[in-house]
């Protein structure tokens, strides 16, 4: 099964180099270039990972978590990675309030961050039940 991951970067060339190295290892790569983008993505469609960056255009900061919040209130669950070159505790606490499963610092390995997300996506799929039972196993 082909997983589906969108990206979400206002950086074509990101979203470029993501979808270059995502599809070469098996995935279905959707992309989006704003918050706007990203919902109509979102909208009638399951993915099984997103990755965002937290800022889409310099006069609005931290879009990449509204694309987490938004997930949410859309009742999915997807693994949510953000990405940021702004280190800023703040933003780090939102993102974990949001749930997202990892707020990682530019620049990172597309190698190691395919790893992560197969991960998660795993982790998903096996659900809560499963890792229950792992852990009193």
């Amino acid at each position: 099964m082909c997983e589906r991951l969108l990206v979400v970067d206002d950086d074509e060339h990101v979203r470029r180099t993501y979808q270059a190295h995502f599809s070469g290892a098996g995935f279905e790569v959707h992309s989006a270039g704003s918050l706007r983008e990203a919902a109509e993505r979102l909208a009638g469609n399951k993915f099984d990972a997103v990755i965002a960056d937290v800022c889409l255009t310099p006069e609005v900061g931290s879009e990449g978590l509204a694309i987490a919040a938004y997930l949410r209130h859309l009742k999915q669950d997807p693994p949510v990675v953000v990405l940021t070159a702004y280190g800023l505790p703040d933003r780090a606490e939102a993102a974990a309030r949001l749930g997202v499963d990892a707020f990682l610092h530019k620049p990172v390995s597309l190698v190691w961050l395919e790893s992560l997300l197969r991960t998660c996506i795993d982790d998903r799929r096996r659900g809560p039940h499963a890792e229950a039972m792992a852990a009193a196993g």
